[in-house]
């Protein structure tokens, strides 16, 4: 009888050092998940600032989204890797419906000039 309430004891307390382990490893995992997704979230959106050195304001398209540029004055847009930009308006260099540029990281917190 001393032999099963030892058994019996044993597996009880298996059970409850078990249970108190498996929230510990659910919240781990879970927490793990969650900043892998939000570190891929901030690196996917490129931020660069468009400057418009010219006297005539300059309209730009970036999916199919059309943002207008003061002249002497910079706007900031933001994107993921690989969005193109193009020139709406006419500019000194380019025409209208010619590419500015791509985002891409190594222009995140970049200022490109335009006209």
């Amino acid at each position: 009888m001393l032999r099963i309430n030892r058994t019996l004891a044993g597996s009880l307390a298996i059970f409850l050092v078990a249970g108190t382990m498996a929230p510990v490893a659910a919240n781990a995992s879970s927490d793990k998940k969650t900043k892998t997704d939000a570190s891929t979230a901030q690196s996917a959106s490129i931020s660069v600032q468009v400057f418009n050195r010219g006297k005539a304001p300059q309209v730009i398209v970036m999916d199919g989204q059309s943002y207008t540029v003061q002249p002497q004055q910079a706007i900031t847009i933001k994107g993921p890797a690989g969005t193109s930009v193009y020139a709406d308006t006419a500019g000194n260099g380019y025409q209208k419906g010619d590419l500015l540029f791509k985002f891409a990281s190594s222009l995140n917190g970049a200022k490109v000039n335009i006209n």
